[in-house]
């Protein structure tokens, strides 16, 4: 009896031992398998960290650049506004100074025009006609410009007048009260000479502080007055002339006497 049971209990211990055995690869193999699942997960979420980080050091790499171009757009906007900030004290300042280069203009037109008004009255009758022709400096309606432009006119005429001998005619009115036909000779537009066709009537015009005058004189030599006219018309060779000269001081002072 004693030696049955003993083998049964060697069998009972073996197959408890075979039993043992096999949970323990069961666990084993549950162990790897869990292993391999981790590793598995792991693998997954390191290529997805990968993936990640390769877009998002994209993003920022795009992010960045991004940011780069803002803060140049930015100091580009500074600096804009800077320059259009100078420029526009730029400006203003070259208002301020065109402004009183205008009224220095309107001022210096304003002397100007009163003078040459002053001076109309006492030129000769050809060239206060070219001067109507030219414009009129007291019409308040003219502009700056047109005024200035005038003024410029006048001036030129002037000094066109001032630098030749002309030649003109014109009637002009005896003290007797006849209108007598005469060619006349100016030596710039300070005096002149006329005499009539028949040397009959001669004389001298002279400027006067009420205007052009013509002065009816029988002592001055007509034939020396038609020879000056003969002469710059070309129809007589080149001669000397002898013709009396008036100061315009001296005659208006015999005016005023």
């Amino acid at each position: 009896m004693r030696s049955l049971i003993k083998p049964i209990s060697v069998v009972i211990a073996l197959c408890s031992t075979m039993a043992v055995k096999a949970d323990t690869v069961s666990e084993l193999e549950q162990l790897v398998n869990k292993w391999l699942q981790i590793e598995n997960q792991n693998t997954e979420l390191n290529t997805h960290w990968l993936e990640q980080k390769s877009s998002m050091e994209q993003t920022l790499t795009l992010l960045n650049a991004e940011q780069q171009q803002l803060s140049e757009l930015n100091q580009r906007r500074k600096k804009s506004t800077s320059e259009l900030a100078q420029k526009r004290e730029q400006l203003v300042t070259q208002q301020s100074e065109l402004e009183n280069d205008q009224q220095q203009l309107n001022d210096q037109l304003a002397r100007i025009s009163g003078q040459l008004l002053s001076l109309q009255v006492q030129l000769p009758p050809p060239l206060l006609s070219s001067w109507k022709n030219a414009g009129d400096l007291s019409d308040s309606q003219l502009s700056t410009t047109d005024k200035l432009q005038t003024a410029l006119k006048m001036l030129t005429l002037l000094n066109d007048f001032q630098q030749r001998i002309s030649i003109h005619e014109m009637a002009i009115k005896h003290p007797d009260g006849q209108e007598v036909w005469v060619k006349q000779l100016y030596l710039g537009a300070a005096q002149a000479w006329f005499v009539s066709e028949d040397l009959s009537y001669v004389g001298i015009g002279f400027p006067s502080d009420l205007g052009w005058q013509w002065e009816f004189d029988p002592s001055i030599n007509a034939e020396q007055v038609a020879l000056g006219i003969a002469v710059q018309q070309k129809k007589r060779a080149a001669d000397w002339v002898t013709l009396p000269i008036l100061s315009y001081v001296n005659k208006n002072q015999q005016g005023a006497k």
